[in-house]
């Protein structure tokens, strides 16, 4: 099964220090938090206030969006009801690092074979 996210803005728990989103399945709605820590992984800080966190929260909701998914799929509880979502659920979501330039590296034998690039762990 896979979650449908509601179109809503994110909501500031002060209680949770987190940020709430909704989303459904065919039988249940599942909420989801966004984590102090998950939230300054995208660069939120202390000072930030609550309306700072939903803005930045927003630019990047699709990350947390895609992490739920991963997670909600990955989950062995199926009655789950709250999904939280950290900095480590984020860190999975980082693409794989990047060869250097082609102009920078040594040009390789013709013999060589290429190397396979990896997937995105969310797009396997």
């Amino acid at each position: 099964m896979s979650l449908q996210f509601l179109g809503e803005t994110g909501v500031y728990l002060p209680q949770k220090d987190a940020i709430k989103i909704t989303a459904l399945t065919p039988l249940a709605h599942i909420g989801c938090l966004a984590t102090r820590s998950a939230l300054s992984a995208i660069g939120c800080t202390r000072e930030d206030t609550p309306r700072d966190l939903v803005d930045r929260f927003e630019q990047n909701r699709i990350l947390f969006e895609i992490a739920a998914m991963i997670k909600y799929r990955r989950s062995t509880n199926p009655k789950v009801e709250t999904l939280v979502i950290s900095d480590e659920d984020l860190k999975t979501l980082e693409p794989a690092p990047r060869p250097a330039p082609a102009a920078a590296m040594p040009l390789a034998s013709s013999a060589a074979p290429r190397k396979a690039r990896r997937r995105p762990v969310h797009l396997r």
